[in-house]
Formats: structure tokens, C-alpha cells, sequence
């Protein structure tokens, strides 16, 4: 048996057939494992886009068993397949899709290299039709793989029209080897016409990019991001290849590698390499792990960490933000476990004098990363803006209030810098500024907090030198404006207004009211509504309806989503109002809302464009108060 790593490239360069067993079942992977091997590929080559390098990343093992009989001069030799099967597969049906992008762009010399590593030049002696073919699947799997690998994408759609549903394959289709390919196609040719970071689903091919985008169109574009693509999946994947020998009983190594056991997590992996380089220290490795690694035995930190990407462990994301908070470097937590080798040895010397102070650097973040996922609250400033980071989905400024949090800045100084770091994010969001750039917005602030150190000069002078759109820390004037002009309800998730609308509805209420938390059951309400009718006229000028394309129409669509036309009510009412009048909506949020934020109605005798000026302008006194400037 030999075992060694190799990148894909490797492995397909050669002309090999690898055969899939008859008795293996057929080509299974779906959503679930299409996804995240997608998001790998692609993040590596964003890297490859951003900085030209990065780690190598390793995809799983495969298992083969050379047919010896049929290692003949002059034939291409076959490979067994033992384990990794679907994992191959879909390399070539990612490979096959990137190949159709190519041609679709005309970089005929891509696609060229490209079909190297599907097909195989035939041997003199090859008289066997499948020998052409790197892979060959199961004889169940044989025809969609092999059609797929020799058309063009429109022709594999008229030929399997019937197992189409539009322009899409099912996700609960037989054929998975035809929803991987489709799927891919989709996501390769949304990466190359957009700079993009992740995708919501892999069901939906029309890409809804969660982040801002810019449409890529000319060709030496397209093609050099066809290349980082290819080149990330060739070059940067890599799979640990175990080759057996002819003694080897492929079956018990199949079991063995394939039983049920938990698979390693990466902080797994960290703590052997820590307590191993501990071990060569002569230390008492029992006593540090019962005194520093106790911590981190609780369940709680393997469990999936809300509001956070990629899904992985809590104990992923807070090493992540940690290595982070440290270095103030870029951190991929696809390659996290490369990441902390290179961070606690870096260039062969350790970083710490001992592996006792490695880990009290490591366990100094836990009762802060605690409390921001609210696991305690023994810091209600810290326990509060970590609420406001996942109601807003931000958790990549966790580094950067980690650091503060650690500080040796007084409480006072410390909750300043949160406020201001809530601050930044929702005067952005109301503001219209891209939220993109957020990640690396606090990666380069932590960084400058390693360099500098932690303090509100130094946040000041970091932000106060920003002054592109994708930086920008909104000033006052920005602020209000955006507030009067921005159809905020159109652009934002509802959780980020139920927010801006909480506070504003905190702000209201005097200091004798009720300290109230803020209630599951509120909902959105315009009270201008979004499909008004005749009892909603426009101030001296001729109606229109809301399926109208006049310019009265989209004025009003427009300012109707502004934070000046929108409130909270419970549920139950926001449902009862629906597009009634304006004189009813105020007898029904007289008689039946509790909340200081919609008094200001019992006041009006009706509400048109004006109003909701005139309203938008009181809040955006109230919004620069509640979310401060530098």
C-alpha cells in the first residue's frame, strides 16, 4: 500500500482509466455535498484573484487498485476505484462545466486544456470504445455522464429535455450526475460575469448573490477568471491517493474508512498538534489539558454557530476570529488548521516561549466569544453588541471587539468602541452603502489594532481616512439623508429595520416608561401601503395606482419604503390594517398599540408625501443621537 497527497491535476494528468466498480452504487451527491465543495473551489479561487496564493486544500482521500493484468505496453492502464468514487465524479462533471463556460466566452486555448483532463488520448492496443474516457462510472450513471462529457450544454438539455423542469434539474431528480453538472454550469458562469463570494442555494441557478456586484463582461476578464477557477480546482485541491498492492483486501479498507465515526474537527486537529509539541517540551501535558483545554470539552462548542458562514462548529468560527484578532491577517477558515500551524510557528520558530502561554493566548478570547453568542452574560455591554452583530449578521467584526474586549481600555472606553462599531454598520445600511466590504473593513481595523493598539484615537483616525463608498463611515449629513431617501424596506432584511424601528421606539419613550425587551410578535407596517387605492390621493395632483408606471407612481414607491412611512404593530393588527384608509389605521394604532413610536400619528389629519417627510425628518434627529458619529 503506498499513500501520498496529490493535487487534482496530478491525478487526471496521466492517461489512466479510473473504472467505478459494478457493484458500487451509482453517483449519489446531492445539494448537501454539492454546496460546500462549490464554495471550496470557489473561494480558492477568489484567493487566487486576490493575492495570487494561498493554502492547499485537502478534499478527502481516494482509494485505488491498480488492475495489474491489464497493465499491458500500449493499453491505458485501468484503476479501481475502491473509495472516492463520488468525489472524482464530481470533479469531472465541475471540470465538464467549466469547459462549457469556456466555450460559451470563446478561450478556445481553456478549453483545450480543460478536455486533457476528461478524456484520454486512446493506445495503439485500446480496442475497448470507454478507453478515451479518464472515468467510467457505473453502467446505471454510464450514459448521462459520458452524454454530458461529449456535448455541448444545449445539447445535453434537448437530449435529457425530459428530466429538465424549465431551465433547471430538480433537486429530487434520479439523475443526480445531471443536477451536479446543471448546477455547476450555473454557478461557473455566475462566477465569471460576477464578483461574487457566495451564493445562498445551489437551487437556485439564477444566483441571488447575498453581497454587492459588479457585472463582468469583456473577454480578457472572463477569461482570467476562468483561469483562477480552473487553476483552483487543479492545482489547489488536493486528495491523500492510497494505492493498494496486490495483497491488499480492499474491502476491510473500504469498511474501515468508511465506518461511522465522528469525523475530526479542525480544533481536533489543533490540540494534537499542540499537545504533541507539548509533549516534546517535558511539561505535564495532563495538567495543562485539565487547566487550559477544559474549556472547549463542552458539546456547545461543536454545535453550528448562528448567523455565521460557512456553516461550521462554533469552535471553527472562534479560532477563526481569534487567529484574526491576533494577527490582524486575512484568515481562510477553509484552511484554518494551515492557518494556526503558521500562526504558532511561523517560519519553523514558535511564536509563544512555551506551549502553556500559546494556550492562555488561545483561552484569553473564551469568556469574551461566550458571551457574544450569548452562551453568558456576565458583560451586558459585550452580551449586547454581540446580539446587534447577529441580528444584523455581521459576526466578521468579532475580531475587532474581541480585541477590545481583551483591552485593557475601561469598560466606559470599551462600550464606546461598540457603539461606534453598531454605529458604523447601520449608518452604512441606511445610508445605501454596500455592505460587501464589511469583512474586510474590520480585518484591516484589527489589523491596525495589532499595530497601533486598541483605543478611540485609533479607530478614529483608521475610519476618518476612509472615504471611498465601500469604507465610507457616514457622516450626520450622508446619515440623514439617507434616512429621508433610501427605500430602506426594499434593500434591507426585515430583522435590520425590526432593529432600526426598536430603537427608535426605545428612543421615544420617556424615563418613566417601561424598560421593555423588544417583542417576537411585531411586524412591519407602512402606513402609506404599498398597493394603495383611491382613499390614498396625491397632494393636488391627478391619482395614480400603484400598478401605474407615472412619475407620481414611483416617486411615492420609492419614498413609501423610507424609514419615515414605516412603524412596528403586533401581528395580528399589521394584518387587520392591510390598505385601509388613513383614518382608520389611526383609530386602530389609537385603540390598540401600546408604542410610544406610533403616537405621532394620533396628530395627523392625514398622511401623503408631506407627512412622511415631515416624519422622516423627526427620526433622523432621533438616528444620529442613538447611532453616533466619530
Amino acid at each position: 500500500m503506498e499513500t501520498k497527497d496529490y493535487n487534482a491535476q496530478e491525478i487526471l494528468y496521466d492517461s489512466r482509466r479510473f473504472m467505478v466498480p459494478i457493484y458500487q452504487r451509482k453517483y449519489q451527491w446531492n445539494d448537501e455535498q454539492l454546496e460546500p465543495f462549490w464554495i471550496d473551489v470557489e473561494a480558492k479561487a477568489t484567493e487566487l484573484l486576490e493575492n495570487g496564493k494561498g493554502f492547499k486544500h485537502y478534499m478527502g482521500a481516494l482509494i485505488l487498485l491498480p488492475e495489474f493484468e491489464s497493465s499491458q505496453i500500449a493499453v491505458t492502464p485501468k484503476m479501481q476505484i475502491v473509495d472516492g468514487q463520488q468525489r472524482l465524479t464530481t470533479f469531472q462533471l465541475l471540470l465538464a462545466a467549466i469547459r462549457e463556460v469556456v466555450l460559451k466566452h470563446n478561450v478556445q486555448d481553456i478549453a483545450e486544456q480543460t478536455e486533457g483532463y476528461l478524456f484520454n488520448k486512446p493506445k495503439p492496443k485500446d480496442t475497448d470504445a470507454l478507453a478515451r474516457y479518464k472515468l467510467t462510472p457505473t453502467p446505471v450513471d454510464r450514459e448521462v455522464f459520458h452524454f454530458v462529457l461529449d456535448h455541448t450544454q444545449l445539447e445535453v438539455r434537448q437530449h435529457f429535455y425530459n428530466l429538465y423542469l424549465g431551465d433547471r434539474v430538480p433537486k429530487n431528480t434520479t439523475q443526480r450526475a445531471l443536477r451536479a453538472y446543471q448546477v455547476f454550469f450555473g454557478k461557473v458562469d455566475t462566477f465569471v460575469h460576477f464578483e461574487s463570494t457566495y451564493v445562498s442555494s445551489l437551487d437556485n441557478e439564477e444566483s441571488v448573490i447575498i453581497h454587492g456586484i459588479q457585472e463582468m463582461e469583456d473577454k480578457e476578464t472572463a477569461q482570467f477568471r476562468l483561469e483562477a477557477l480552473l487553476k483552483a480546482l487543479l492545482e489547489q485541491m488536493k486528495l491523500v491517493v492510497i494505492t493498494l498492492g496486490a495483497d491488499d483486501d480492499p474491502q476491510i479498507i473500504f469498511e474501515t474508512l468508511n465506518s461511522k465515526g465522528r469525523p475530526l474537527l479542525t480544533m481536533d486537529l489543533v490540540r494534537n498538534n499542540i499537545f504533541h509539541r507539548a509533549e516534546k517540551e517535558n511539561v505535564d501535558t495532563e495538567e495543562i489539558f485539565k487547566n487550559l483545554w477544559q474549556p472547549f470539552n463542552d458539546g456547545w462548542w461543536e454545535e453550528a454557530a448562528p448567523f455565521s458562514r460557512p456553516k461550521r462548529p462554533r469552535i471553527d468560527h472562534f479560532l477563526h476570529h481569534v487567529l484574526t484578532a491576533e494577527t490582524g491577517r486575512n484568515i481562510s477558515i477553509r484552511e484554518l488548521y494551515s492557518e494556526y500551524r503558521a500562526f504558532a510557528v511561523p517560519k519553523g520558530q514558535p511564536r509563544y516561549e512555551s506551549v502553556n502561554d500559546e494556550l492562555l493566548g488561545l483561552v484569553k478570547f473564551v469568556p469574551t466569544y461566550e458571551i457574544l453568542e450569548a452562551k453568558n452574560d456576565t458583560d451586558p455591554d459585550l452580551l449586547w453588541i454581540g446580539r446587534k452583530l447577529a441580528a444584523w449578521q455581521v459576526k466578521t467584526a468579532f475580531p475587532v471587539v474581541m480585541q477590545v474586549s481583551v483591552s485593557e481600555l475601561e469598560p466606559p472606553q470599551k462600550n464606546q468602541l461598540y457603539r461606534l462599531i453598531y454605529s458604523y454598520i447601520v449608518r452604512r445600511t441606511l445610508t445605501g452603502l454596500t455592505a460587501k466590504n464589511l469583512n474586510k473593513n474590520f480585518q484591516s481595523l484589527a489589523r491596525v489594532f495589532v499595530e497601533e493598539g486598541v483605543s478611540f484615537s485609533v479607530f478614529k483616525n483608521f475610519f476618518s481616512s476612509k472615504h471611498g463608498d465601500s469604507t465610507l463611515f457616514p457622516n450626520d449629513e450622508k446619515f440623514r439623508r439617507g434616512i429621508l431617501r433610501e427605500p430602506i424596506y426594499a434593500k434591507s432584511p426585515g430583522i435590520k429595520i425590526h432593529d432600526v424601528l426598536w430603537e427608535l421606539e426605545r428612543a421615544t419613550r420617556t424615563s418613566l416608561s417601561e424598560s421593555l425587551d423588544m417583542p417576537t410578535h411585531l411586524w412591519i407596517e407602512h402606513i402609506l401601503p404599498q398597493g394603495w387605492t383611491e382613499e390614498w390621493p396625491f397632494d393636488e395632483e391627478e391619482f395614480e395606482r400603484a400598478e401605474d408606471e407615472g412619475h407620481l407612481t414611483y416617486e411615492r414607491k420609492t419614498i413609501l419604503h423610507s424609514l419615515g412611512n414605516l412603524t412596528l404593530t403586533s401581528d395580528k393588527l399589521n394584518i387587520s390594517l392591510g390598505n385601509k384608509s388613513f383614518s382608520t389605521k389611526k383609530k386602530e394604532l389609537e385603540k390598540h398599540s401600546s408604542l410610544f413610536l406610533n403616537r405621532w400619528f394620533w396628530d395627523q389629519e392625514r398622511w401623503t408625501e408631506v407627512e412622511i417627510r415631515e416624519r422622516g425628518n423627526h427620526l433622523a434627529d432621533m438616528a444620529v443621537e442613538i447611532w453616533p458619529s466619530l
